[in-house]
């Protein structure tokens, strides 16, 4: 399967359910994965997530600096990218994650 067959804005459980259906290990490269977040950061344009958000979205998932990713990562990138695709702010995307972790840790 390639990104670039899917439909951008498929909502995150459907493409959880997508991903799901690859083989155990499967890996998407960088570039791939860039233009799949563009495309869903911008849907009615040809922009491009720059290098330096692109990593800043890594950064603020804990996703190691790479050049392929997992499933899972391209999960988390796509929760960033539509956190800031309805204007949401870094400090508040930074503020849900640590609400995550604080509720998994008191479990």
């Amino acid at each position: 399967m390639r990104l670039s067959e899917l439909d951008p804005l498929i909502p995150l459980n459907d493409l959880r359910e997508e991903l799901l259906k690859l083989p155990k290990g499967y890996l998407f490269y960088e570039e791939e994965l860039v233009n799949f977040l563009s495309r869903r950061r911008w849907p009615e344009s040809d922009r491009r997530i720059d290098r330096t958000t692109f990593w800043r979205w890594r950064n603020d998932n804990g996703i190691e600096r790479q050049k392929v990713f997992s499933r899972l990562d391209l999960l988390k990138l796509c929760r960033i990218c539509d956190h800031y695709r309805v204007d949401g702010t870094r400090n508040e995307y930074l503020s849900i994650m640590k609400q995550k972790k604080e509720l998994a840790l008191n479990r």
